[in-house]
């Protein structure tokens, strides 16, 4: 079963080609389009990328990321150079007096195919994964373009371009010493003693019998004379190498593939959030349920304790009620005899008249004339301040004056407890 996390796509004459990887190094191309998914590693083709050789004198390493950006901007790539995943700076040599640089700028997009397969794959530029001599510069094709790559002198790529000419002929010599040129006035002086093409053709010596079904291609079937005598360089024909993981980490990532990402880890993040929420709450609900059942278990002992204690309780509950019902017997203070007698000691000599005294267990009754309104007052005074009727609630308003000037009172009295309860039920 083929592993498709262990491919990386490479620019190629036709489009793009998967290769495989075995050991951290590719092994063979892998032609299974179904296999793409997952791929690790995408090589960003040289036309969607602007390269720009960068030089410093004596800059402090840790500035040199800044400096560079600064040089960006100053060649006309500020907007390119915003988002720190849409350009890289890659030091080139050890010199700290003479500092050279190459600045990759993504200027143009991935085809829709490529990118679909880059969500969790790493980026690097083209170049990255061929391997450059020194002081030999090289030449491949790309979806049918030319690129070509100027080495630094320690094998590091210094410059990479697609080429306007279709063909090796005298506009593509011209074209690359124009190249050279420019690099030469920027002072980074690169030291191209020979020349490279790269073609994935099986080139054929003088002598070589062509094998059957496979046409040997001679050197002058891909390069043409007047492009060697106009270069003025030596140019031989180089087979298709197998591309090698690239020597530098790169940051490169194109914009649709970091928006996929962000979204893929706010997505993530979210969810997160919802399983932590859920597990808080599972957690809350957990304990929610152990305190129930600890309390229904609580409860259940109990009930079972006083289960076992009802035998008891029911002979209080007995007595009790058997004590309730002779309290108006065995307490003195509740006869109605003894409270008709605390009322009669009430009663001055002359002037009160009692004609009704009525007593029950939930209350009393008194009624009477007074020889004038003053005297019932005293009376109604008198009995709502003495010590035998304060267990009484006494409803008892001012006397009635007569037209014969005595005057009449009714006083009614109901027990605190009673009349204490009834109130609270009248304010709820």
């Amino acid at each position: 079963m083929k592993n498709p996390e262990e491919l990386m796509l490479i620019p190629h004459e036709e489009g793009f080609r998967a290769w495989r990887l075995r050991g951290g190094q590719a092994a063979q191309a892998d032609q299974d389009a179904r296999s793409r998914r997952g791929t690790a590693w995408i090589a960003l083709p040289a036309r969607s990328l602007v390269t720009v050789p960068l030089r410093f004198q004596g800059v402090d390493p840790s500035r040199r990321e800044s400096m560079a950006q600064l040089e960006l901007e100053a060649a006309g790539f500020g907007n390119e150079t915003a988002d720190s995943n849409n350009f890289d700076v890659w030091n080139l040599g050890q010199d700290e007096r003479d500092q050279r640089s190459i600045g990759f700028i993504q200027v143009a997009p991935l085809p829709a195919d490529v990118l679909e397969e880059g969500n969790d794959a790493k980026f690097a530029p083209s170049v990255a994964f061929h391997q450059l001599q020194p002081g030999e510069a090289l030449i491949w094709r790309e979806a049918g373009a030319l690129v070509l790559a100027i080495p630094h002198e320690s094998g590091a790529p210094l410059y990479c371009q697609a080429l306007a000419a279709r063909i090796l002929d005298a506009d593509a010599a011209a074209e690359i010493r124009c190249i050279l040129a420019s690099l030469e006035l920027g002072g980074l002086t690169p030291n191209v003693q020979s020349l490279a093409v790269v073609s994935s053709a099986r080139a054929a010596a003088p002598t070589e019998v062509p094998v059957e079904g496979e046409a040997p291609v001679i050197l002058e079937d891909l390069i043409t004379e007047e492009f060697t005598q106009d270069l003025d360089l030596p140019v031989t024909l180089r087979q298709e190498q197998i591309p090698s993981l690239p020597d530098h980490s790169s940051r490169l990532i194109p914009a649709p593939v970091v928006r996929h990402r962000q979204d893929r880890q706010q997505r993530r993040m979210v969810m997160m959030g919802a399983l932590a929420f859920t597990f808080v709450l599972i957690a809350a609900l957990g304990a929610f349920a152990a305190r129930v059942a600890l309390r229904q278990h609580s409860l259940a002992a109990e009930t079972l304790r006083l289960d076992a204690l009802e035998p008891e309780l029911v002979t209080i509950r007995d007595a009790q009620a058997a004590w309730e019902d002779m309290r108006h017997a065995i307490t003195p203070d509740l006869y109605p005899v003894e409270s008709l007698h605390q009322l009669v000691q009430l009663l001055p000599n002359e002037n009160i008249r009692i004609t009704r005294f009525e007593i029950r267990e939930d209350g009393i009754i008194v009624e009477g004339v007074a020889s004038s309104l003053g005297h019932g007052i005293d009376f109604r005074e008198k009995l709502l301040s003495h010590e035998a009727f304060k267990r009484w609630t006494w409803d008892f308003p001012n006397p009635t004056n007569l037209n014969d000037g005595t005057a009449t009172f009714r006083a009614e009295g109901r027990p605190a407890e009673l009349a204490a309860t009834e109130t609270e039920v009248t304010q709820l």
